[in-house]
């Protein structure tokens, strides 16, 4: 960048990733032009048969059995190769071989009017650069091309007629100046262009991944690292309704902590938060299914959403957590029931096509089974089916 302004070379990932972005567009623009040229090229017959008669043959060769040939050749060519850069500079080719044809033919004719027809070499120069749209570079080594062969055929004319290649000499310059300009200021606001797109898109990423962790914060609990109520909700009410359709079950494994508060009284909010930390990351161990969700219920409390699982498979895996919080060995001095952290926990499921089944229900079963399992004792398991009156209970 030079004062807020693209140079025309971009430090070497940019300029790589700008040539690949604008390739296409680049490549069907030459290929157009390659057509164009194929025809509209052939059309200089005309000017050929009026002023170098005695060189219509030569020109009828070259330009309908070597240089229409050649340009089908090199778009076939062009559309098959695989760097941008390259195609950018063998434009020079073509082009420098239509210059150097009307050159030619203006050296070999011996007609007065061959020297102002070297005066074409203008309209190719102009072609290159306008129409085509030549980076700046290849489009400024054309033209000192173009200009050389200009002087090489005005020296060697049959006739010297200086009062008309002067002139036209000058009209060629001024065609080069004015058409690489172009060239110049084309070049620069594309890539100017394609820096702000490629900001745009950079700052549209930022904000999508932004958006992301906002959703993503706002949908997890921040000391936990589980999913929060909020969360919880969303999720439980996707699983019902995907269960309804389907004739699953949903499941409800409800934990809470024992003791809890006492622990927090003993030992400072810091290590309690650390304590519910290691709960979390132990309930995370031991639920990972693909439908299963983890969240912070409230305090204390987790709640754990199991879709297509029996009530008796639920429950071993309720007990595996129990035993896995026991097995964490963090000390707790002043439970009145046992001498580490403990959690009980309720299990219940409900089929969301049963009869009067609801979300609403579906927790307070759950909600149930944990007071049924705090009120015998805690560090233990009850499961609750969906008729209330049936228990099964599971202790250490």
């Amino acid at each position: 960048m030079n004062n807020g302004k693209p140079a025309l070379r971009l430090p070497e990932p940019l300029e790589k990733a700008f040539l690949a972005d604008a390739g296409p567009q680049r490549l069907r623009t030459m290929v157009i032009c390659g057509i164009l040229v194929a025809v509209i090229f052939n059309f200089l017959l005309v000017s050929d048969w009026l002023l170098l008669p005695d060189q219509f043959d030569l020109a009828l060769r070259l330009r309908l059995f070597l240089f229409t040939p050649g340009i089908i050749v090199g778009v076939f060519l062009l559309s098959r190769m695989a760097s941008p850069s390259m195609r950018e500079w063998l434009l020079i080719i073509p082009a420098a071989a239509a210059c150097a044809m009307n050159a030619w033919l203006c050296m070999s004719s011996t007609d007065p009017l061959a020297v102002p027809y070297l005066s074409s070499l203008a309209t190719i120069a102009m072609f290159a650069n306008s129409v085509v749209r030549m980076r700046f570079a290849p489009a400024a080594v054309l033209d000192a091309i173009i200009m050389l062969l200009y002087v090489v055929a005005a020296i060697n004319m049959p006739t010297s007629q200086a009062p008309i290649l002067i002139p036209g000499c000058l009209l060629l310059a001024c065609t080069m100046v004015f058409t690489l300009y172009g060239c110049y200021c084309q070049e620069r606001d594309d890539r100017l262009n394609w820096l702000l797109h490629l900001r745009e898109r950079l700052l549209l990423q930022d904000l999508e991944v932004a958006n992301q962790e906002l959703h993503d914060a706002s949908r997890s609990d921040m000391l936990t690292e589980v999913a929060n109520r909020r969360h919880f909700d969303e999720h439980l009410a996707e699983v019902w309704e995907r269960n309804k359709r389907d004739g699953g079950e949903v499941a409800l494994i409800m934990i809470d902590v024992d003791h809890f508060k006492a622990y927090n009284d003993r030992y400072g909010h810091p290590v309690g938060d650390a304590c519910l930390k290691a709960v979390a990351s132990a309930l995370k161990r031991r639920l990972r299914g693909p439908g299963d969700l983890i969240a912070r219920y409230g305090g204390e409390e987790f709640i754990a959403v199991l879709s297509g699982t029996s009530l008796h498979t639920v429950q071993g895996a309720a007990e595996r957590i129990r035993r896995g919080i026991e097995g964490l060995n963090i000390l707790h001095a002043t439970s009145s029931t046992h001498a580490v952290v403990t959690v009980s926990i309720g299990v219940t499921t409900m089929r969301p096509l049963a009869p009067g089944a609801t979300t609403t229900r579906l927790i307070s079963a759950a909600d149930e089974a944990l007071y049924q399992a705090k009120k015998g004792g805690r560090n233990r398991v009850v499961a609750l089916g969906m008729d209330l009156d049936e228990m099964n209970e599971c202790a250490p």
